[in-house]
C-alpha cells in the first residue's frame, strides 16, 4: 500500500516536472525568435577606435521602434569593462523620426555640455552614432542629428 502511494506521488511529481520543462522549452524558443542581434560600437580608452559589442535586442514591429531601442542601448553604454561610452551619461533621446531612408534623431542639450566626459570629440560622437545606425539598419541611408532642437553641425 505504501509503495503504491509513493509510486503515485512520484509519477505526479515527474509529470509536473516534465510539463514545466516542456513549457520552459517552448518559451525559450518563442523568445529567441523575437530577438535580433545588433552590433553596438563603443570607443576604447583613447577614443581612437570603435569596437563592436554584440547584443540580442527584442524585435519591435517597425524600423523606428527598433532604432529607438538600439540608440537607447548605445546611451546605456558598454557591458565590456575596457570600453567607454560613445554617448555621455545623462543624454536623452528626445525625438526620432524615420522618413523613407532618412533618420532624424533629436538629443537633449547635455550631449554638447557633457561631450568631454567621453574619450571622443563631439564630431566623433556624432559620426560614430551615425555609422552604428547605418551599419545595423541598412535601409537607413542618411542620419540627421539635432541637439536641443538645433541641427548638429559637424566641423
Amino acid at each position: 500500500m505504501a509503495l503504491k502511494r509513493f509510486s503515485r506521488k512520484f509519477i505526479i511529481l515527474l509529470s509536473l516536472f516534465a510539463a514545466f520543462f516542456l513549457l520552459t522549452l517552448v518559451f525559450i524558443n518563442f523568445d529567441a525568435e523575437s530577438r535580433v542581434e545588433r552590433v553596438l560600437f563603443f570607443p576604447d580608452e583613447d577614443g581612437q577606435q570603435l569596437h563592436g559589442e554584440l547584443r540580442r535586442l527584442p524585435e519591435r514591429d517597425d524600423t523606428a521602434g527598433n532604432i529607438e531601442l538600439f540608440v537607447n542601448e548605445l546611451i546605456l553604454g558598454p557591458v565590456t569593462i575596457d570600453l567607454y561610452r560613445l554617448i555621455p551619461q545623462g543624454v536623452k533621446l528626445e525625438s526620432l523620426l524615420v522618413d523613407e531612408d532618412t533618420l532624424y534623431l533629436g538629443f537633449s542639450e547635455n550631449l554638447i555640455t557633457s561631450a568631454e566626459t567621453v574619450p571622443m570629440s563631439f564630431n566623433s560622437i556624432i559620426e560614430g552614432l551615425e555609422r552604428a545606425v547605418v551599419f545595423n539598419f541598412p535601409e537607413i541611408k542618411e542620419v540627421k542629428t539635432a541637439i536641443g532642437g538645433e541641427p548638429a553641425v559637424i566641423r
